[in-house]
């Protein structure tokens, strides 16, 4: 699991650090500088830089042994599930356009199930709470804060609604897929907006315990975002 963020100077000394990291700073492999650099360089004392540390490796950022000092991993060990490893990144850093399209090819997979799932055991509550989530959106209004709420709740609780413990547990998953989703899609005028439409389509089939529409709805709305995800891998085997 990873390290909970602490407060104060800690907490800026973390993501200080992890955006050095996220930013190629201090690159995947490469040694970080010594502790007493560090706490000249950040104007900190050893047990918050310490304490840092700790985090990072917890997020799977950093390892460190004694015989070389403190290292950065290779990508694939970083939790990138972390919203706050996510954050770190500069916006334009090419390693995000691969992470929104791994996260979305995972989305596609998981939320149509999802969805026909949520369909059949929803409690009134929930179904409820997706319909209205859906009906709040409204992105002609260009709030793009209240859009990505609405959005949030809507898919965070399907998968609760799905009763389903281990799917639950991806709540993670879908909160940090659509925050790069809306890095990637939403806030680049070049795409389409998000799809009030296609949401109500899925929350309707939910309220109407019709399983398979809740499916194909889903599906259908995840179409673009399946689109923006194949993209990055045409250009990338290009």
């Amino acid at each position: 699991m990873a390290s909970p963020l602490p407060t104060g100077v800690a907490r800026e000394t973390v993501d200080t650090l992890g955006r050095w990291i996220a930013n190629d700073r201090f690159p995947p492999g490469g040694i970080i500088p010594t502790e007493p650099q560090l706490v000249e360089t950040l104007g900190v004392s050893r047990t918050t830089l310490r304490d840092a540390i700790k985090v990072l490796s917890g997020k799977g950022l950093l390892r460190t042994a004694r015989r070389y000092g403190t290292r950065v991993t290779p990508v694939d060990e970083w939790n990138l599930l972390d919203g706050d490893v996510v954050a770190w990144h500069q916006a334009d850093h090419p390693r995000m356009r691969r992470i929104f399209a791994e996260t979305t090819e995972v989305r596609t997979i998981l939320e149509p199930a999802a969805a026909e799932l949520a369909a059949h055991r929803a409690t009134e509550a929930q179904r409820a709470v997706i319909l209205d989530a859906a009906r709040t959106m409204h992105p002609e209004t260009g709030d793009v804060a209240a859009l990505f709420r609405a959005d949030c709740a809507f898919h965070v609780t399907i998968l609760e609604a799905t009763q389903n413990q281990v799917m639950h547990q991806m709540r993670q998953l879908i909160l940090t897929t659509l925050r790069v989703s809306y890095e990637y899609g939403v806030m680049r005028p070049a795409h389409d907006p998000v799809s009030r439409a296609g949401h109500l389509k899925v929350a309707e089939a939910i309220a109407g315990r019709d399983g398979l529409a809740a499916r194909a709805a889903m599906s259908a709305m995840l179409s673009r975002n399946a689109r923006m995800a194949a993209s990055y891998w045409n250009e990338a085997a290009g």
